[in-house]
């Protein structure tokens, strides 16, 4: 019965110290992100939550609110500090309703991103490589996850 203890106590310190690193290792990360400057003006509907970048990749989340832009798509273009063009992605609005808002999120993996460009086109173009959807990363945590409990 001392075992089960035993071996219950060290099972419940492991999981506390996995939680508590997790936190902190979470913390890190997010303080490496730095906002990145705009070029140009936004285009009106379009309002600009979060653009942020480290030195190797980032995270785009927009909230769109203007019916005029339904079916048109949001082209996001990337540069590095001296303006060149590092890549560029669209996005597609879809259908908008009256007085509804739209959450628009992407993440890219693209180095060195300084500045960033939004505009809107009514045709989607060529996107880049580098960038990833939000159904991509959830998909990457759920397989760590159960990856994690399969070692445990």
């Amino acid at each position: 019965m001392n075992r089960v203890k035993t071996f219950a106590k060290y099972a419940l310190w492991i999981i506390l110290f996995w939680i508590f690193s997790d936190i902190l290792i979470n913390i890190a990360i997010n303080t490496t992100y730095k906002n990145i400057n705009r070029i140009g003006e936004i285009p009106n509907g379009i309002q600009v939550i979060e653009m942020e970048a480290t030195a190797v990749n980032g995270r785009i989340k927009l909230i769109v609110n203007n019916t005029q832009l339904s079916g048109k798509y949001v082209k996001i273009n990337l540069y590095s500090d001296l303006e060149n063009l590092l890549g560029t992605q669209h996005l597609s609005i879809g259908n908008i309703s009256e007085g509804e808002q739209k959450e628009i999120s992407t993440y890219f993996k693209i180095p060195e991103v300084k500045k960033y460009e939004i505009t809107i086109e009514d045709v989607e173009g060529k996107s880049t490589e580098g960038f990833m959807d939000t159904a991509m990363s959830t998909i990457t945590m759920i397989i760590s996850a159960i990856q994690l409990l399969f070692v445990l």
